[in-house]
């Protein structure tokens, strides 16, 4: 009788099988961890996006208003609560900028946003938490043109910007 020279194949398939499997759910982890970043990221874009953009309406709904000086690194003068009242131009461009610098993420425990939040100008803090370390600033060119930027920091520095003219 002939014997079979196959013997212990079948557990060396078996462990070949096993490490194939292994690196595929591996591979598999891997995407998925980098889907997660980008969806993560493609987010806060969209978020600075919208946050941009919601300033630049401000801006162009108050045409009399003083939004000089409104710079990364600057926190929001203070809050003055336009919801109930009728405001000045002026008192109207402090509620933009501290609504909007509050709405950003950095500044979100400072003092005016304290006062913003509990006042209804905005959610509360765990429902808006902002960007991390967002922050924005706008700078004014000629003939009133302007530009609208959001920073934040997400594996380096980011930023958008949204141009306008009033």
């Amino acid at each position: 009788m002939m014997r079979s020279r196959a013997e212990g194949s079948s557990l060396t398939e078996l462990l070949v099988a096993i490490l194939v499997i292994g690196l595929g759910a591996l591979g598999a982890a891997g995407l998925q961890l980098a889907s997660s970043k980008n969806t993560r990221s493609a987010l806060e874009a969209t978020t600075a996006v919208i946050l941009a953009q919601d300033m630049a309406e401000r801006l162009l709904a108050n045409p009399g208003g003083a939004y000089a000086g409104v710079a990364d690194g600057t926190a929001p003068a203070g809050f003055v609560d336009c919801l109930g009242a009728n405001c000045t131009p002026p008192e109207l461009a402090s509620f933009d900028v501290a609504v909007w610098k509050c709405s950003l993420g950095r500044w979100r425990t400072d003092g005016a946003c304290r006062e913003a939040r509990a006042a209804g100008a905005l959610p509360p803090e765990e429902q808006q938490p902002g960007l991390p370390m967002g922050d924005g600033a706008i700078d004014w060119g000629a003939n009133g043109e302007f530009t609208v930027s959001v920073t934040w920091q997400n594996a380096g520095q980011r930023r958008v910007a949204v141009p306008g003219r009033r």
